[in-house]
């Protein structure tokens, strides 16, 4: 009859117990990882209400004395008024993102990530009347499209800006870019010169902004 000797049952055993322990090991850090991430969402989904109301009322501000009767006017110089509305929308983003108080909160890069998505879309919506508006001339809605394109390219690199800065040791980072200027606010206790050197290279490499025009923050 054939038998299993003593050692070789114990190396079974031993490989089970290993194999077993990596399964469960794995179920378990996924697990984790869930549950952080829906976390997380929770926790951005209790912000964004939070500051809803606030942002409505910048977008609201924003907006006000712009209805629907007086896109109906605009003409072939009506780029302008575009143009302008671009600058105000990126100047409340730029002030909210300055602020002292706001650099002071706990949860800065969340509530100032959502801040900055959410007047964006207000600015769009906005552009987007005016691309949808019969009475708007050819040459007002080409513009109105190129800068909801132009929108949605700075987005882009301020994804890409905030993945590089990460990936070099960086626990958070917010990036605010205009086609002028960019404003980085980084994770860290202290800001040594080789981090500010770091960040300008990797926002002068992703974009056409001189030194000069770039602003790098620290929140503690």
């Amino acid at each position: 009859m054939f038998t299993v000797k003593k050692p070789a049952m114990i190396m079974v055993l031993i490989v089970l117990l290993v194999f077993f322990g990596y399964i469960n090991h794995n179920l378990t850090q996924q697990s984790l990882l869930k549950a952080s991430n829906d976390y997380q969402k929770h926790e951005e989904m209790e912000l964004a209400k939070g500051i809803e109301a606030d942002d409505k009322e910048l977008v609201e501000a924003l907006s006000e004395g712009e209805d629907k009767d007086d896109m109906e006017i605009i003409d072939t110089k009506g780029n302008v008024g575009i143009d302008d509305m671009a600058e105000e929308t990126n100047a409340a983003i730029g002030k909210t993102i300055s602020k002292e108080d706001s650099l002071i909160s706990k949860s800065y890069f969340i509530e100032q990530r959502l801040s900055r998505d959410k007047l964006r879309a207000g600015l769009i919506d906005r552009l987007n009347e005016i691309v949808n508006n019969d009475n708007t001339n050819d040459e007002v809605r080409t513009e109105a499209q190129k800068k909801i394109m132009n929108i949605g390219d700075i987005s882009e690199k301020e994804l890409t800006i905030e993945g590089i800065i990460k990936a070099k040791g960086f626990e958070e980072v917010l990036i605010f870019l205009t086609e002028e200027n960019a404003k980085v606010v980084v994770s860290r206790d202290e800001l040594l010169e080789q981090d500010v050197v770091k960040i300008l290279d990797i926002v002068m490499g992703e974009t056409d902004l001189d030194a000069s025009n770039i602003k790098i923050m620290k929140k503690n």
